[in-house]
Order: C-alpha cells, then structure tokens, then sequence
C-alpha cells in the first residue's frame, strides 16, 4: 500500500508542480512583504500579510492532501478507505490546481492594494480628491477580489453537486 500512496504524492507533485511553485512562491513575497512592512513599524499591514502568507500555505496543503488522497482512485487503482462523497469532494478540491492558485492570487493582490489605498487616502496631507480617489480604487478592488472568491467557491459547489446530466 505504500507503493501506492508514494505514487500518488508523486503523480499530485508532478501533475500540479507549476501551481504548487506558484503558491510557494506567493507564501514567501507574503511573508517577505510582512517582514518589510513590520520593520516600519505597520504592525496591523504586516498582521494582514502574515494572515495571507498562512491562508497561501493552508491553500497549497489542502490541495495537494485532496489531490494525494484521490490519486490512487485517478490513476484506476481504487480508492477503498474513501467514502464516495469524500472522494468526489477531495477529487474537486484537487482539479484544477493552477486555476484555484491564480483565484488565490488574485484575492490577495486584490485585497493588500485595497488596504494600501486605504492607507495611503487615511495619510495626512491628502486633499478631498484624492482620498475619494484612493477609496473608490480600494472599493473596485474589494469587488474584484469578491467575485474572484465567489467564482471559485461557485466552481467548488458545481463540481461536487449531483447535477441533472
């Protein structure tokens, strides 16, 4: 059976490997931009940036356990400690891996220029219209980051429902 579950990690690693370096690589500009932030004394930014860091890394284990753990059902050997219901939820957390990290990114991105909008509007020496300026940037960024969210638990919904066809 070990032969089997060293498989799949392997076949989840190299199946997934672009999305995989893709969060990797967002975890530590996260972590980074966190460190850089604290050292200039923005301990609420560099909380938020930390909070995003931890959310990448939980992504990224997420997937790749549910891709793990279904793998030996992808590749035809069955997957017998697994429940059907279990095994279709683990399958879509799994599918598509690069999608759900770019969704991620987004999100993130989204949200860290809208706090960044809304502190650069909150600094003094700001007139009337750019601080309008600045919060209407960081309200059409929150939007965007929404609808990414929403798209990707949309897509997590309509992959594990029965649907009628």
């Amino acid at each position: 059976m070990d032969t089997i579950w060293s498989l799949g990690a392997r076949y989840c690693v190299r199946q997934d490997a672009h999305a995989f370096m893709w969060l990797w690589g967002l975890f530590l500009a996260l972590a980074g931009a966190a460190l850089i932030v604290r050292g200039r004394g923005r301990r609420f930014g560099a909380g938020v940036l930390l909070f995003f860091a931890a959310c990448t890394g939980v992504l990224g284990f997420v997937i790749l356990y549910a891709c793990y753990a279904s793998a030996p059902y992808s590749m035809g050997l069955g997957a017998p400690s697994v429940s059907a219901v279990s095994l279709t939820t683990l399958m879509c957390l799994s599918q598509d891996a690069f999608s759900k990290a770019t969704g991620w990114t987004i999100v993130v991105l989204s949200c860290s220029a809208a706090l960044g909008l809304i502190a650069w509007g909150r600094s003094r020496g700001r007139t009337a219209l750019p601080r309008a300026c600045s919060y209407v940037g960081a309200a059409l960024l929150l939007l965007v980051a929404v609808a990414a969210g929403f798209g990707a638990v949309f897509v997590f919904s309509w992959c594990s429902s029965s649907r009628l066809f």
